[in-house]
């Protein structure tokens, strides 16, 4: 008998990289050329970047810019083989550099992902009372694992998003998992002989169950006949007593429950997302070396987190509210690494499927980190990662192919197309309107969105290489500062 311990964690680090140039106030055919004019862009280089963001002043005679930062992220993975005497028989460890700047690429692997468990089909068995001794059955009624506490399980994760990509077994597999994990049981007989598929239904499992704050991977232990695996005990790898975790949860339900009590009473889903989105950005600052980062503790008990704690924390509010959300895991692309890994979110607004990223809406993520851009430039809130299609999610965002995700095609309920600042065509006088209901409502900020690189380029050109945004200023205005987000194709004009 073998046990091996497998241990998952993601560690994030944040690079900021900022240039300062001025030159003087000249035409410039499109964003790109500007540029390449200030040597913050390569012609030839292809630029698939995280938030490619600008801050620039605009005045009769100049043009003063402030270009971007970068982000980074690394992957610590470690795993180990013991006896069960103790004695120690192999060791691989992954090693990370934790608090060092690394560039990697990443690997992908095709799965199947119709029915991935399909792949383990042969490796699920239904455990028998003959094949169970004394212990063994004693450790499954303790962790719940009766046939109609599984059948309750079962019914209750209906309609959660991972949960219903498994096949019968697989779910048979997930509920086990879940209940071991939710009485942090140890080493409790699980109805598969393969590891693989231990290794996917967790993911499934922590995909779907935020709340599971306290584990951070797992166990098993492997029963042979031979070199043949006959039964698996599963345990969690807990992070925390029993005590621990009874007094976070507290904690957490306060946090919670203050957030929640602002929560807008509509039928619109629209208007509760978009309260936990800025509610999670307002009361959240990003800083990779938080403790708990890569769980909802970070954020509802520290209010510091990273990707992982943004994302679980947006998906247990949302789901607290009714609202179908969860996790995506992948990578992303950056000017200085490509495949850096990432979490962000899944949520069904208004029966459609839409992406959105707490942590890049968050401008304490571009700026905590020693950015010497104006912070004030900066919006607290950046809306380009709320409720997002795929297309427009892809262009930074690479998604993991180790659960199906949908295609999401709708702009009904996008951020930019609710507020009325997304722009299908390049008509100036639709900016003329949107600017004056900005200086009519008070924003700090005029927000353009833009449904193509074209009509982006088409503003650029019109409103700042040509000035006309000076034709839409109220009061004696002089200068304008802006902010650009060429891979989002926005422009934000401060009032």
């Amino acid at each position: 008998m073998k046990i091996r311990v497998a241990n998952k964690k993601l560690a994030i680090l944040l690079c900021c990289v900022v240039t300062a140039v001025t030159v003087s106030g000249c035409q410039y055919s499109n964003f790109d050329e500007y540029l390449e004019k200030l040597g913050l862009k390569d012609p030839y280089q292809n630029e698939n970047v995280a938030s490619d963001e600008s801050t620039f002043i605009i005045s009769e005679d100049s043009l003063t810019a402030t270009d971007g930062y970068t982000s980074i992220y690394q992957n610590d993975n470690s795993s180990e083989k013991i006896s069960l005497d103790g004695e120690s028989v192999s060791t691989d460890v992954y090693p990370s550099a934790e608090g060092e700047f690394e560039e990697y690429e990443s690997v992908s692997e095709t799965v199947d992902i119709e029915g991935a468990d399909n792949v383990y089909a042969g490796s699920y068995m239904k455990l028998t009372e003959d094949e169970l001794n004394s212990e063994m059955k004693a450790a499954r009624e303790a962790a719940g694992l009766t046939d109609s506490n599984i059948a309750l399980l079962k019914s209750q994760q209906e309609g959660l998003y991972a949960y219903e990509r498994l096949t019968n077994s697989g779910k048979t597999l997930y509920v086990e998992i879940l209940a071991i994990i939710q009485n942090m049981a140890e080493n409790v007989l699980v109805s598969t002989t393969s590891d693989e598929a231990i290794d996917l239904v967790f993911d499934y499992v922590m995909a779907d169950h935020p709340e599971l704050f306290y584990v951070d991977g797992y166990k098993y232990t492997n029963y042979t006949l031979g070199d043949v695996i006959t039964k698996i005990g599963f345990s969690g790898a807990y992070t925390m007593t029993s005590q621990e975790v009874e007094s976070n949860q507290q904690l957490i339900n306060q946090a919670v429950s203050d957030c929640l009590a602002g929560a807008p009473s509509s039928e619109d889903e629209y208007y509760a997302i978009k309260y936990i989105y800025e509610y999670l950005i307002k009361n959240t600052e990003y800083d990779m070396n938080a403790e708990n980062n890569q769980n909802i503790c970070s954020v509802f008990i520290g209010g510091k987190s990273v990707c992982n704690g943004y994302s679980k924390a947006a998906q247990y509010l949302l789901n607290k509210l009714g609202i179908n959300c969860t996790l995506v895991t992948g990578t992303v692309n950056t000017k200085k690494a490509t495949g850096v890994r990432h979490a962000w979110n899944l949520v069904k607004c208004n029966d459609a499927y839409y992406y959105f990223d707490v942590t890049w809406g968050d401008s304490s993520y571009q700026t905590n980190n020693g950015e010497s851009a104006d912070a004030t430039r900066l919006p607290k809130v950046n809306y380009d990662y709320l409720n997002v299609t795929t297309d427009e999610i892809s262009s930074n965002h690479i998604i993991s192919d180790e659960i199906d995700m949908p295609v999401c095609n709708s702009l009904k309920d996008n951020y930019y197309v609710r507020e009325d600042e997304y722009f299908t065509s390049s008509e100036l006088p639709l900016i003329g309107e949107l600017f004056e209901r900005r200086y009519r409502d008070g924003s700090a900020n005029v927000v353009i969105k833009c449904a193509t690189d074209d009509i982006y380029n088409v503003f650029f050109e019109q409103l700042i290489t040509q000035r006309k945004v000076f034709d839409y200023l109220q009061g004696d205005t002089s200068t304008v500062s802006y902010t650009t987000f060429a891979d989002t194709n926005t422009i934000i004009f401060w009032l």
